[in-house]
């Protein structure tokens, strides 16, 4: 069994990953191996860059395979001060912008290590065609899906759309709708394949 850990923004991330569907999926449909210890929060983008390595390093000691990183895509404060602003659309832009923070400068990243960008999780939620959620158009495409998953359920904290719909939330059936998620459970299913 190949052991994964993650590394994730936020506390949202974290649910869903610690849920019992995707740990399902991991445990015994991919047979990877990982648990709650395993996924560490960063509790920011800012954050995540500062602490990347030392997250890499304590997940490298756990003796992990590889280490998958899930990155918001969307960019709320260059948002707010230009209303024009696209957030970057591809993983690289977001890997070397984490790669040349700082000290990260002078850390190896190893081939192991995986960046997966979201645009929000709420937009996996929102492709998940079994959560009956009403959206227009292509659920990446949403600047901010967590508005219209948050205004449908009566809440905007993140944590909570997590917690409700948690155990409802499939990334297989997300992937069909969501090239985030499917290049995530792509990935996940090409890692297990190769162990």
């Amino acid at each position: 069994m190949v052991k994964v850990g993650f590394i994730v923004e936020g506390t949202s991330d974290f649910i869903i990953l610690k849920s019992k569907g995707f740990q399902n999926i991991l445990k015994y449909e991919l047979h990877i191996e990982t648990e709650e210890s395993l996924i560490k929060i960063a509790r920011s983008q800012s954050r995540l860059k500062k602490n990347f390595v030392s997250m890499v390093r304590n997940l490298q000691k756990q003796d992990v395979d590889y280490i998958f990183t899930l990155v918001d895509q969307d960019d709320k404060e260059e948002q707010r001060k230009n209303r024009g602003y696209t957030p970057p659309d591809c993983p690289i832009v977001v890997v070397n912008e984490i790669q040349n923070f700082r000290d990260n400068r002078n850390y190896i990243f190893e081939e192991n290590t995986f960046v997966i960008m979201t645009r929000e999780m709420e937009a996996w939620f929102l492709a998940d065609a079994n959560l009956n959620l009403d959206y227009d158009g292509n659920p990446e495409k949403i600047l901010n899906p967590s508005d219209i998953v948050g205004e449908q359920l009566g809440t905007y904290s993140h944590v909570k759309i997590a917690n409700r719909l948690k155990d409802r939330f499939s990334l297989v059936r997300a992937a069909e709708n969501s090239r985030s998620a499917k290049r995530f459970l792509d990935k996940l299913e090409q890692i297990a394949n190769e162990n």
